[in-house]
């Protein structure tokens, strides 16, 4: 057995965990909204009936498991064509859909979701059309939401039922405009000066909102040239990134691409403010991640993904990822909530929680407070890096350690290890923490073989197994593992 050794350093603190890193995402996209959020015959609401009891009760209660602070919506790619006003009120439009290439029927629209999201206790986070739409369209969408003025945009939304603002804080300027999969594709200088205005005349209506940069990948052209044109204007800049995993190799460290990709980012936000004289903070705004194969689950077919244990490993190497740069990255939304590459599954009124459930959902419950500096030592990956690993080879550490690590302490001082063993076998550690550990309060391990997965007829392979835990320094980690070892300090 493989002897390692984990270092944690309490009195290092990297930030402030912001539960904002545990946000969500729903797109209209295959069976996200209609069939997982609401039934798929979901009817368009009365104007002046509330739609609750008309939502999906078992994903409902799923989701307030994890408590998501935001939840994007609508999109994804799905902005670039989407007229908000096609689904309010009582005269719903179902509209030809372009980026999926489906009838949208509309039925749920903003006052549905917004109540959704007053549901499972999160905010909702929306999301701009930049491709098709304009900022008179906006603007209407934001004093829709947002103004409790006599005006007309608010006074419709008190025809539909709604007296009170939906007081909507965080916005995205568009979505992906720089991809030539786009229904409007756009150039970064014209998108550019394009989010200057919009951030502006935003602004002048409601100047209390939070504005998110379209960004890119985190280490493109794009995102240096946005934000140092727009970086005085904006609350926060986005990155789009999905890691591979067609092998069990990849699936555990292509995560890290990421990680890079925060780096990157944070110096070139660091280069624009000094640039640009700018004095409020822009954080990393991480609104689309997940692992995800699209080649074996394209979008045109709704991404109905299943996950398995190597799966779930790269899902909580992303949250680790995050938790290691709460300095710079506030908000990440898991790409998407139901269905489509999602933790969650719906089938003919049951649900399944995926392996990748157990990641997001235990570290959105444990992992609070600050996150402080953890290390290990260990035996690092010495095959071929193949396909995504390879493309981004140079952005990869030279060394790839099995052992992935965070640590947080809490409010009331218990300090809590996440640690990720993507080892095919198991691993002894040997714990160095700079304080007295007082009470090993448990340990919680999701664990099983790279290629195990939870089914309809087999929903709890893979779940987590707790289990007491003293205050000794050695533990032995499962292979293909996630464990947290919870202590009061």
């Amino acid at each position: 057995m493989e002897q390692a050794t984990v270092n944690i350093n309490t009195k290092h603190a990297i930030g402030e965990v912001d539960r904002k890193i545990y946000s969500g995402f729903v797109e209209h996209m295959g069976r996200c909204v209609y069939g997982g959020l609401v039934p798929s015959t979901f009817p368009a609401a009365s104007p002046h009936d509330a739609c609750t009891g008309m939502f999906r009760q078992d994903v409902l209660e799923a989701v307030k498991e994890v408590q998501p602070p935001l939840v994007r919506y609508p999109g994804g790619n799905y902005t670039a064509n989407f007229n908000w006003m096609d689904g309010v009120g009582p005269d719903r439009k179902p509209r030809i859909e372009l980026a999926w290439r489906n009838v949208e029927p509309n039925t749920f629209g903003t006052n549905e979701f917004v109540e959704w999201c007053r549901a499972v206790g999160a905010e909702p986070f929306l999301c701009l059309n930049m491709g098709t739409g304009d900022l008179r369209e906006a603007l209407a969408w934001v004093e829709y939401c947002n103004s409790d003025l006599n005006s007309y945009y608010a006074n419709l939304r008190r025809s539909h039922g709604y007296e009170r603002p939906h007081n909507v804080k965080y916005w995205c300027l568009g979505n992906e405009v720089y991809g030539d999969y786009q229904v409007a594709q756009v150039s970064k200088e014209a998108y550019a000066a394009m989010a200057v205005q919009w951030a502006r005349a935003i602004r002048f209506l409601d100047p209390s909102v939070k504005l998110v940069l379209c960004g890119k990948h985190g280490f493109d052209d794009w995102d240096a040239y946005v934000l140092n044109a727009c970086a005085e204007h904006v609350d926060y800049h986005s990155i789009h990134l999905y890691s591979e995993q067609k092998t069990h190799e990849m699936a555990f460290f292509a995560p890290r691409i990421a990680e890079t990709a925060v780096v990157w980012t944070q110096a070139m936000i660091g280069l624009a403010r000094y640039q640009k004289n700018v004095a409020q903070p822009v954080k990393i705004c991480f609104d689309e991640w997940n692992v995800w194969n699209p080649q074996q689950y394209p979008g045109f077919e709704g991404h109905e993904e299943i996950y398995n244990v190597s799966d779930m490993l790269g899902v909580a190497v992303w949250i680790n990822v995050f938790l290691r740069h709460v300095d710079i990255v506030e908000i990440a939304c898991l790409a998407q909530c139901v269905n489509v590459i999602a933790p969650l599954f719906t089938r003919d009124g049951e649900l399944l929680k995926q392996t990748t459930w157990w990641p997001y959902r235990l570290a959105s419950q444990y992992l609070q407070g600050r996150s402080v500096v953890a290390h290990a030592t260990c035996s690092t990956f010495q095959g071929p890096l193949i396909g995504q690993l390879e493309k981004y080879a140079r952005m990869l550490p030279d060394r790839l350690p099995y052992l992935d690590l965070a640590a947080t302490i809490d409010d009331d001082n218990v300090l809590t290890i996440s640690v990720v063993n993507g080892k095919l076998e198991d691993v002894q550690v040997d714990l160095e923490i700079d304080c007295i550990l007082q009470t090993g309060i448990e340990r919680i391990e999701v664990f099983g073989e790279p290629l195990d997965e939870n089914s309809f007829n087999h929903k709890e392979k893979i779940v987590p197994v707790r289990s007491s835990l003293t205050t000794s320094k050695t533990v032995v980690l499962r292979h293909c593992s996630y464990t947290l070892l919870r202590y009061k300090i």
